[in-house]
């Protein structure tokens, strides 16, 4: 995974402005170009409250979205991005999803809360429903990420956590990609699920000691992704922390001044899933940075 081309969809809600500005960060590191793009959403011209035919109210809509698209295109500009702005009309995350398709964008970058009501067209839902569609990686920035936006984003560290399912695995790959592409260390995290193994330790065999059996196959798996990435020439760090998986990861990247996170968005199933899935959705609404996340048939493919 390398980003060339980078799309920041925007409904000009502040938090999707400050996550904008996180984006064309990222996007200025990679030397990327920024496709801005702002959804008419169709859906409200026949909702209710709206004065005026529905022709007109789509008219209205579509003169919004160009002008919100064309202001953060200008503001990328300014930044020294290559920058195009672009609207569309219909269901915003549709729209989304099928443009990063289209245009063969390598990323998105998106916010994960903004407007609500039928205002709200980009982020909050329309996030998580990007992150579930979209045949590309999803840069998520949620408002404590974004926050930061007064402070330039330089990812200098990139988090791979792993529970040794494919999809995390095939994640680090490309981690280890967009780390090369940035010159940025790898950390390399697996979280022993420690309460969790000891029940089922208990169950499977009284003797068992599941959680030292997980913690010895994570330092292989480890171990394995961390000559990948020193066959790079990158720096990396390992670490194997007891705990759950969502708090650890979003701790060690507190504690470690982490600037990305990547993740799957699917993998193992039943008592044996320790980070992907229901982690990643825990780990994107509270990390304090911005989280790349790929379903698992993009990890696989892309």
């Amino acid at each position: 995974m390398t980003i060339e081309t980078l799309l920041i969809p925007t409904d000009g809600s502040d938090p999707a402005e400050a996550a904008a500005r996180r984006g064309f960060d990222l996007a200025a590191q990679c030397d990327a170009a920024v496709d801005v793009l702002s959804v008419a959403d169709d859906t409200i011209a026949t909702g209710a409250g709206y004065s005026g035919d529905s022709q007109s109210i789509r008219k209205r809509l579509r003169e919004q979205a160009t002008a919100r698209a064309t202001a953060l295109r200008d503001d990328a500009t300014d930044c020294g991005l290559e920058a195009t702005a672009v609207t569309r009309e219909g269901i915003p995350s549709k729209e989304i999803v099928d443009y990063a398709d289209e245009h063969a964008m390598d990323a998105i970058a998106i916010g994960t809360s903004g407007r609500g009501g039928v205002s709200r067209a980009v982020v909050g839902s329309v996030a998580d429903k990007v992150v579930r569609t979209a045949s590309v990686p999803v840069v998520t920035i949620n408002p404590e990420a974004a926050s930061e936006a007064t402070r330039k984003l330089t990812v200098d560290s990139i988090l791979l956590p792993t529970d040794g399912s494919d999809t995390a695995e095939a994640v680090i790959h490309h981690g280890i990609e967009l780390a090369a592409q940035l010159d940025a260390t790898v950390h390399l995290l697996s979280v022993i699920d420690s309460d969790r193994a000891q029940v089922f330790s208990a169950l499977a065999n009284a003797d068992a000691d599941i959680a030292a059996e997980l913690r010895e196959r994570a330092t292989d798996a480890l171990d394995e992704r961390a000559a990948e990435a020193r066959a790079c020439d990158i720096d990396v760090v390992t670490t194997i922390r007891d705990g759950d998986p969502a708090e650890e990861i979003v701790d060690y990247a507190d504690t470690e001044s982490i600037d990305l996170i990547a993740m799957g968005t699917a993998g193992r199933g039943g008592f044996e899933r320790f980070i992907v899935g229901s982690v990643t959705d825990d780990v994107v609404r509270t990390a304090s940075v911005p989280v790349v996340t790929m379903r698992s048939n993009e990890a696989d493919q892309y």
